[in-house]
C-alpha cells in the first residue's frame, strides 16, 4: 500500500504501478489457459474483470482530482515508467479476451487505447527525460522499471497480432505487429546495456536488488511471446517482407536465450538478498513485477515450443507455471495483508 505524506490523501498518493498486478493475473491466467488449467484460467480472469476497471476508476479520478501529481509521476526518473503499466494491462485484458474467446468486438477498442496511452504516457515520459535539467545518475534514475518501456511495446504487439487473426488479416494491423514487436527489441538493446553497465560498474547493495530487476527478464520473455504468436500466424502477416520467417524465427529464439539466461542470476541474487543478507520479504506493489515475468516466460516458453516445433520444451512451461501460481498467490496474500493493515491500522 502507498505511504502516505503528511496532509496527502491516499488516492493522491496512489502508485502509478498499481496496473502491476492486473499485467501478473492477466499473464498467469493465459499461461493456465494454455497448460490446461482452466479454472484457475477462469478465476483469475474474473479477477482482472473486477480489478481493472477500479483501478481504472480510480486512476481517471485521481487524474481529474490530482492531475499534478499524475503529471509529477510521469515526469519522475523513478516512478515514470511505472505509469506503463496501465498500458500493458489494457493489453494484456485484451490477450486474456481473445484467449478465453470472449467480446471480440472490445478488442480493437482495447487495442485502440493501449496505443493511443503508450504514445501519450511514452512521449511525455521520454520528452520530460530528454528536457529535464536535474538528472540523476544512473544509480539513483535506473532501475527495472524503465523496461517497462519495452513491456508495454510488446504488449501491444501481441493484442494487435489477436486482433488481426480476428479479422482475418490485415495489412495496418500485421505491420503494427512486426513494428511493435522490433521497436521493443531495439529499446530493450538500448536500456540493458545501461543497466549492464550499472550492475557492473556502479557499487549496489542489497537494497539495490529491487523487485523490478526482474522485469529483465519479463520484457525479454514477452519479446519471446510476441515473436511467436507471429510465428504461428505464419504467411498470414501482410505486413512481413517477403514471405520468409527465418529472421523471424532466429531472433524469437534469441530472445528466449536472452530470457533464460536471466533466470539464475535473479534467482542467485534473489537468495542472497533475502536468504543470505536476511532482508526481510515485505508486500509492496513491486511484488507482482517477479510475478509478471514468471507468469510471461511460461507462456512465452510454452508459445516458443509450439512455434519452433520443439516439444520438449513444454516441459518447461509446465514447471514454471506452478512457480508462477504460487507467486500469484503469496503476492496476493501480501496485497490482502496489507489492505488490512491499511483499514484496521494495525
Amino acid at each position: 500500500m502507498p505511504t502516505l505524506k503528511a496532509g496527502q490523501s491516499w488516492l493522491q498518493a496512489f502508485p502509478p504501478t498499481a496496473f502491476a498486478m492486473v499485467m501478473a493475473t492477466g499473464i498467469v491466467s493465459i499461461a493456465a489457459h494454455l497448460l490446461g488449467y482452466e479454472v484457475i484460467g477462469w478465476f483469475l480472469l474474473g479477477v482482472n474483470a473486477v480489478a481493472w476497471p477500479a483501478l481504472l476508476v480510480i486512476s481517471l479520478c485521481r487524474l481529474l482530482r490530482y492531475p499534478r501529481a499524475v503529471h509529477a509521476d510521469i515526469v519522475d526518473h523513478g516512478r515514470g515508467p511505472g505509469s506503463l503499466t496501465l498500458v500493458a494491462a489494457t493489453a494484456v485484458i485484451g490477450g486474456q479476451l481473445s484467449t478465453f474467446h470472449l467480446l471480440p468486438r472490445a478488442l480493437p477498442w482495447l487495442l485502440g487505447l493501449a496505443a493511443g496511452l503508450w504514445l501519450v504516457v511514452s512521449y511525455t515520459f521520454l520528452a520530460a527525460m530528454t528536457i529535464g535539467q536535474r538528472k540523476p545518475g544512473l544509480h539513483a534514475g535506473l532501475n527495472g522499471t524503465w523496461l517497462m518501456l519495452v513491456v508495454a511495446t510488446e504488449s501491444v504487439a501481441v493484442l494487435a497480432v489477436a486482433v488481426s487473426q480476428d479479422d482475418g488479416a490485415s495489412v495496418p494491423l500485421d505491420l503494427l505487429a512486426i513494428s511493435a514487436w522490433l521497436l521493443g527489441g531495439c529499446l530493450y538493446m538500448i536500456l540493458i546495456t545501461l543497466i549492464f553497465y550499472r550492475w557492473c560498474f556502479v557499487p549496489m547493495t542489497a537494497a539495490d536488488l529491487t523487485e523490478p530487476w526482474w522485469i529483465n527478464m519479463g520484457a525479454m520473455a514477452i519479446t519471446t511471446f510476441a515473436g511467436s504468436r507471429l510465428i504461428l500466424a505464419g504467411h498470414h502477416l501482410t505486413g512481413w517482407p517477403g514471405g520468409d520467417l527465418l529472421v523471424l524465427q532466429v531472433l524469437t529464439t534469441a530472445c528466449w536465450a536472452m530470457a533464460t539466461f536471466w533466470i539464475p542470476l535473479l534467482v542467485a541474487l534473489f537468495i542472497e538478498k533475502h536468504v543470505i543478507i536476511g532482508d526481510p520479504l515485505r508486500y509492496t506493489s513491486a511484488e507482482w513485477s517477479i510475478v509478471f515475468p514468471l507468469g510471461m516466460y511460461t507462456a512465452a516458453t510454452w508459445s516458443y515450443a509450439d512455434a519452433a516445433h520443439l516439444p520438449f520444451l513444454a516441459n518447461v512451461a509446465r514447471v514454471t507455471v506452478l512457480i508462477a501460481f504460487a507467486a500469484w498467490v503469496l503476492a496476493t496474500i501480501g496485497l490482502l495483508r496489507a489492505a488490512l493493515r491499511s483499514v484496521t491500522g494495525k
